[in-house]
């Protein structure tokens, strides 16, 4: 605030004229004449007697002073009012709750962001390059997995209501074609039907080509018969390498992918299907509920506390156990870590699954940093956290392991991750989450109960929180197991002998379409 040199009235910041007396108080005279100090001069004139020319304004001045005192007892009510509204539990609630909503805006706009297509077609290959730099013959057996479509829930429909009305299943990835590229030849690779089922093509009928190596796609197989698969669908390679010779193989999968959402938030772009039927904090069941919904089988399938053993081995000081432990004797890190994300939600979200999976997922964000140079073994959530490092695979455990100290059903995904330009492809693991909505929510919103819930993608490593994008392709769900034993048969899909054995990526004939999505990097503000 300042003051008119002239009639000593208040002024503000970058007024150039007095407002109460009319008086230019800015611009270079103006400032000479403060400067000097010039502040009540009048126009030069012989003196005269009477009264001085500023004393000859004192009643109107009086009445601006009675007028600006009224002014003043009238803010100052008018600030004791608005403190007496703002200090009542509703008010304070309401304004509270406002400045949360600023807040909130604040950050997701100064937030980082990736952005992703809506919808993408695109061909991605995976090659298999092979030497042998050795005089005598090598040899590979390879088991490539089979991707399939893929569905936003496993379940008949998205959503059921009590009057009938359904809403249906978004196919979030679609395979419209296979081909294997061996020994030059290209050998047309049969498609999952959308009721899991596929052909079989035994060892014994195997396609042989012209340079002998055998191809054929059987069944899974509970033996160690390396004859068959130890997942579901895959496809099995068996090929000498000569002496002093390089040999590729390419299987390359044709996939159409579409960005959806699990998240119901203002933050989710409108464009994004699934929003209006996915879960929030506000829509979020309880742990409790969790065995209630989907007949339970979520829960029996992928809550158990440990969660695929690497039976002890010990690699380059590191000994690998279970990939997913939520014991508080073999997990304390998990276990306190746990403790302490719950500690942190507000009282009434205690047994909220979703507060409690997005504070999980936030936390690792926060606290755990990407590791460029994690060992060729992923570690398992409790290494991760205790070393405050981790890559994809082991992030994903951490946060898996975390899910289940609280029974919150996680499974792993397995597949490689493009850029948003799908130049550059690299090998990625991340996980799926189910998580209920509650049964108040359920019962207004007329959803039939056991169908209310979500299964989701949570990639914490790349900042994707319930959302698939069509960056991310599908290789392989892992499918129900007594203690996750077949997850081996993904990370160990081979054997070889005399050869180098590099695994890469890339795309071929990509196609675009339906725009652009901005995911902000942002956590979540839970309340």
């Amino acid at each position: 605030m300042g003051t008119c040199p002239f009639c000593r009235a208040q002024t503000l910041p970058g007024d150039s004229i007095c407002y109460s007396c009319g008086r230019v108080i800015s611009g270079a005279s103006g400032m000479d004449a403060r400067a000097k100090g010039e502040f009540m001069r009048s126009p030069t004139r012989k003196a005269r007697r009477g009264q001085a020319p500023r004393h000859s304004m004192a009643k109107g001045q009086t009445k601006r002073i009675g007028r600006r005192k009224r002014s003043r007892i009238n803010q100052l009510g008018l600030v004791a009012f608005i403190a007496f509204i703002f200090f009542t539990p509703e008010a304070k609630q309401f304004v509270l709750a406002k400045w949360a909503e600023i807040e909130e805006y604040i950050n997701d706009a100064m937030a980082g962001w990736q952005t992703y297509p809506l919808d993408a077609e695109y061909t991605v290959v995976r090659s298999v390059d092979l030497w042998n730099n050795n005089s005598n013959p090598g040899w590979l057996k390879e088991s490539i997995p089979i991707p399939t479509d893929v569905v936003n829930k496993n379940s008949a429909v998205a959503l059921a209501y009590t009057d009938g009305t359904e809403v249906p299943l978004s196919k979030i990835q679609e395979i419209t074609k296979i081909e294997l590229r061996i020994d030059g030849e290209v050998i047309s690779v049969p498609l999952v039907s959308s009721s899991g089922s596929h052909p079989k093509l035994e060892r014994a009928n195997a396609i042989t080509t012209q340079q002998n190596s055998e191809v054929w796609w059987p069944g899974n197989s509970n033996s160690s018969n390396s004859d068959y698969c130890s997942i579901r669908h895959c496809v099995k390679v068996s090929m000498d390498i000569a002496p002093n010779s390089h040999e590729t193989l390419d299987f390359a999968v044709t996939v159409k992918s579409s960005s959806h959402s699990w998240w119901h938030s203002t933050r989710v772009d409108g464009k994004l299907d699934g929003k209006s039927e996915g879960v929030s904090v506000h829509r979020s069941g309880t742990f409790s509920e969790i065995s209630e919904r989907g007949n339970g089988i979520r829960a029996t399938q992928f809550t158990d506390e440990m969660w695929y053993d690497r039976g002890g081995v010990s690699v380059g000081g590191l000994t690998y156990t279970w990939a997913i432990d939520s014991r508080q004797n073999t997990a304390p890190t998990v276990y306190q870590t746990a403790a302490s994300i719950s500690a942190s939600l507000p009282s009434d979200l205690k047994d909220n699954a979703y507060a409690y999976a997005r504070a999980t997922f936030d936390w690792l964000n926060d606290n755990i940093p990407y590791d460029d140079n994690a060992p060729g073994m992923a570690r398992g959530g409790e290494q991760c956290l205790a070393m405050v490092r981790g890559d994809c695979d082991e992030q994903s455990n951490a946060f898996m392991s975390i899910m289940r100290v609280k029974g919150i059903p996680t499974w792993y995904v397995f597949g490689a991750l493009a850029d948003p330009q799908f130049d550059e492809w690299e090998g990625h693991a991340w996980a799926y989450i189910m998580l209920p909505m509650s049964q108040e929510w359920c019962e207004d919103n007329d959803v039939i109960l056991n169908d209310c819930y979500v299964e989701g993608s949570v990639d914490v490593v790349n900042r994707k929180w319930l959302v698939h994008t069509p960056t991310a392709f599908i290789d392989w769900i892992e499918p129900p197991s007594t203690g996750g034993e077949i997850t081996d048969g993904y990370y160990f899909g081979g054997t070889q002998g005399g050869i180098d054995r590099l695994r890469s990526f890339y795309t071929e004939e990509v196609d675009v379409s339906g725009g652009t999505w901005d995911n902000k990097w942002v956590g979540e503000k839970l309340t």
